[in-house]
């Protein structure tokens, strides 16, 4: 967009106010050049570059109006300068350091390939500047030597920096510094030198202090290494008897409309999981309603919703939605399956029509599954195994 309002602007009639050069072009002149934009990509485009200070703009909105008025934020140079104070000259866009000036700088053994690579960028510096000065020359040998100065300083940094040697261990100092002003455990900072050597040795980098760089890591790692003893701290392992808090189950209810048969059933799976699993966590509540989410949200998403009731047939099989419910769960595919033969017999004999038998068959499969891990008690308080098969397929609390 830039540089097609600089093709415009070189061929318009320019104004100048306030140190600016204003054009006035015709906004169909714009819409001529940038034919792959719409009116609004110009004027998103061009507020852009004004938001960036790159472009200013007039008053005219274009598309709206038919004139369109832009200036470069560059504030205009008076094609004559201002004379020097006496005995002071602007530098040339040719200057050159004469042979006194480059034999100064050989007085303090600096190579005059060095000085002569500095050159573009003193001459560019000073004129933009426009400032004037006694002696150029003069000017241009501080200039170089003060670059010297910083690159012998870099070069002798380089020189002191060594490789890490195998046999590296921090200073008694360094270790002090460590265990007594940074509280850092002796054993921990024991045991990551081996890994602080291994790692150095196979980047192949010099360091001229290693000491500073072993305290550096050090202490970022220990601070890491607390914040997780912190947070391990306050977690707590799962158990047998949990329970979710009233506030999760008022929030599985009326937030996310679950229906407590559907969450009651779920408490079983995610105990023997998480038990399994044997990770602590600060918040089971958050763990188990954010559990209960994903299969309530995949449960809507893919069991049958048909309104016709139906029998089941002699040789039904759950779908392969159920499979995925059933995966979200952490109930094995091969449980379910053997649970298929006895469901189906039952469902035959008693001729009992119904629009779902996907969602009849995981309440069984997670009753059996939960009744195999002792996990599971029902909503009146019974044990599943005080429950007949009869009772509990014909159990009308699923039908949510």
């Amino acid at each position: 967009m830039l540089s097609i309002l600089a093709d415009i602007a070189a061929n318009e009639p320019k104004e100048q106010r306030q140190g600016f050069d204003w054009i006035s072009c015709d906004a169909q002149k714009v819409r001529a050049a940038t034919p792959f934009w719409d009116d609004r990509d110009i004027v998103r485009l061009s507020r852009n570059l004004h938001a960036k200070g790159v472009l200013l703009l007039g008053p005219y909105h274009f598309g709206g109006d038919q004139q369109f008025r832009f200036a470069f934020n560059e504030r205009l140079q008076t094609t004559q300068k201002a004379a020097p104070p006496a005995g002071k000259n602007f530098i040339g866009g040719n200057w050159q350091p004469d042979a006194d000036t480059l034999a100064q700088i050989a007085q303090h053994n600096i190579p005059e390939r060095f000085a002569l690579d500095l050159l573009p960028e003193f001459v560019t510096y000073w004129r933009e500047r426009a400032d004037a000065q006694r002696s150029w020359g003069a000017k241009f040998i501080q200039h170089v030597i003060r670059n010297w100065r910083q690159f012998e300083a870099k070069q002798n940094r380089l020189q002191k920096s060594q490789a890490m040697e195998a046999s590296w261990r921090p200073s008694e100092q360094t270790m002090g510094t460590l265990v007594s002003n940074l509280k850092i455990d002796r054993e921990f900072i024991e045991d990551r030198i081996a890994e602080f050597v291994s790692y150095w040795r196979e980047s192949g980098r010099t360091i001229e202090n290693w000491d500073s760089q072993f305290i550096n890591q050090v202490t970022q790692s220990w601070r890491q290494f607390e914040q997780r003893r912190n947070n391990q701290s306050q977690a707590s392992p799962m158990y047998k008897s949990w329970q979710p808090s009233p506030d999760a189950q008022d929030m599985l209810a009326t937030q996310f409309d679950v229906p407590k048969a559907f969450w009651y059933e779920a408490i079983p799976e995610f105990i023997f999981y998480w038990m399994d699993v044997g990770d602590a966590h600060k918040n089971w509540n958050a763990k188990f309603v954010q559990h209960v989410r994903m299969q309530w949200k995949r449960y809507n998403a893919s069991m049958e919703h048909s309104t016709d009731p139906r029998p089941i047939s002699a040789n039904w099989q759950p779908s392969a939605d159920f499979y995925e419910v059933l995966r979200l769960s952490n109930i094995n595919a091969e449980f379910a399956q053997s649970k298929i033969a006895e469901f189906v017999l039952f469902w035959k004999e008693s001729n009992q029509l119904h629009t779902s038998w996907d969602s009849r068959f995981l309440k069984h499969v997670k009753r059996e599954w939960a009744n195999s891990h002792s996990l599971t008690q029902t909503t009146d308080n019974r044990s599943t195994r005080d429950i007949s098969i009869e009772e509990e397929l014909t159990d009308r609390s699923w039908a949510f």
